[in-house]
């Protein structure tokens, strides 16, 4: 964590509009982490019309689900928009990373957001992100479909 952190502030220290924030728990573990660059910020504030959030795909050594938060832009590629760590895929967890995300853009929620079907994502979103369209995505209904 300590390396993470000097990492994190050498950036901050090269690139002004850097964002991090960790949440540590009772006994200083990390629970939850996310930073965004400077020039990802800049392109949300153009490309904030959909995000897709997803953390059911890729784990770290630590055992922590990544959280990316990846948009679209005006050539239709894909962007990240900031990245997070969760302990846990619960709704407190969710939380926290939505409202940081939320801070890191200055408020601007985006317009849509697509995710997977998970309940503890859903109640979090509805939560932080008010008057914005929630789809699920159409893959993991497919696969559950097809299970």
């Amino acid at each position: 964590v300590g390396s993470t952190i000097a990492y994190f502030q050498e950036m901050r220290a090269k690139d002004s509009y850097f964002y991090w924030r960790i949440k540590l728990d009772d006994e200083d573990w990390v629970e939850n982490l996310f930073w965004i660059d400077g020039a990802s910020r800049r392109a949300y504030a153009k490309y904030n019309d959909c995000l897709s959030f997803d953390t059911t795909y890729m784990t770290n050594m630590y055992k922590m689900p990544c959280a990316p938060f990846i948009g679209i832009n005006n050539h239709g590629q894909s962007i990240q928009f900031g990245c997070g760590f969760v302990r846990n895929e619960l709704k407190e967890n969710f939380v926290w990373l939505f409202n940081t995300f939320l801070h890191a853009m200055g408020g601007v929620a985006p317009k849509n957001i697509i995710t997977d079907q998970d309940f503890a994502m859903r109640s979090a979103i509805d939560e932080v992100f008010l008057n914005i369209i929630h789809r699920n995505c159409r893959w993991h209904i497919m696969k559950k479909a097809q299970e």
